[in-house]
């Protein structure tokens, strides 16, 4: 077993009997500590994921207005609406609690108190499904509106960050 050898590596009368090797000890000790924190959990992942998304959507519409860098926040709002999903249902799947559908995931996401009831998360499904469509449709108008998402975005953030 790995972990008890290391273990044992850390006894200074091992390491000096068998190996030699006094100054050697603070680097195992700091290689086990590192070796047995547990890992971040799923739900930290996911978190840290979702941060990352609304970090680069502000990034995007931060720039000009050009259709290169339209149709890049297009795309984030996308991909950050995608991982909202998969932490509302991390959240929602660690409480035992439904999420099957985007709807049903946001109603439960306020009924915890998750995020506050907003009448802009079915428009905001809707816009998603109207950007995933071949070929997107109204994508200049779901373009005006993803400040909008992107604020609603980090105040649920806030919100599970903090449970």
């Amino acid at each position: 077993n790995i972990i008890s050898l290391i273990t044992k590596a850390m006894d200074k009368n091992f390491f000096y009997h068998r190996l030699g090797l006094t100054n050697e000890i603070p680097i195992i000790k700091s290689i086990t500590k590192k070796m047995l924190k547990k890992a971040p959990s799923e739900l930290q992942v996911l978190l840290t994921h979702f941060e990352w998304n609304l970090q680069r959507l502000d990034e995007v519409l931060k720039q000009e207005q050009s259709d290169y860098f339209k149709g890049a926040a297009l795309q984030r709002f996308g991909h950050t609406y995608d991982m909202t999903l998969k932490v509302l249902r991390a959240f929602a799947e660690s409480n035992n609690l439904p999420c099957q559908t985007d709807e049903q995931c946001f109603e439960t996401a306020v009924n915890n108190g998750w995020m506050e009831k907003q009448t802009d998360w079915k428009e905001m499904t809707a816009d998603y499904q109207r950007i995933n469509q071949k070929p997107p449709q109204d994508a200049e108008t779901v373009y005006g509106k993803l400040a909008s998402f992107h604020h609603t975005f980090s105040q649920l953030f806030a919100k599970l960050k903090a449970i």
